[in-house]
């Protein structure tokens, strides 16, 4: 009866280290991907690269300038003339001012747009990391201290 208790005392020692060992490795798989998922560790260690895929997506977004072509109007009995085109386009000023201010707060909207997605996006995987365990919580709560509240409206989930 005492070796079947000491048997039985080893196989709870043998699950024990096993236990705590799933728990390391659990750690280090959560670790790699909250790695794997940030993307400012990207910017911060390849900032050139960075830099280059915001140029080159910029550049493919942007659309081409359409240059003008200089033509010569002759005036022909019926049609408007050079001033009257004038008058035409100044009728198309308000649509001008609104492109105009259009291309000023398109940038801040995007923007304001792109942080609260990643926001949200680190929110839902902080959400995701809180397991079991001291050590896990401990790294949530210092990721959640970490989240920007500069967007309005914002909240983290947890």
């Amino acid at each position: 009866m005492a070796t079947e208790r000491k048997e039985a005392d080893e196989i709870r020692l043998q699950m024990a280290k096993i236990r705590n060992e799933l728990h390391q490795e659990m750690r280090e798989v959560v670790g790699g991907a909250t790695a794997a998922t940030d993307w400012r560790s990207y910017v911060r260690n390849r900032p050139w690269l960075a830099i280059s895929l915001a140029f080159a997506t910029g550049y493919m977004l942007v659309p081409r300038r359409i240059r003008p072509v200089s033509t010569v109007v002759v005036p022909v009995a019926g049609q408007p003339t050079p001033l009257d085109v004038k008058d035409q386009a100044s009728n198309q000023l308000p649509y001008k001012a609104f492109r105009w201010a259009l291309g000023i707060a398109w940038p801040v909207v995007i923007r304001a747009a792109q942080s609260f997605a990643a926001n949200a996006l680190e929110s839902l995987l902080i959400g995701q990391q809180s397991g079991p365990g001291p050590a896990s919580s401990s790294r949530a709560d210092a990721a959640r201290e970490n989240v920007r509240s500069d967007v309005p409206g914002f909240s983290p989930r947890g």
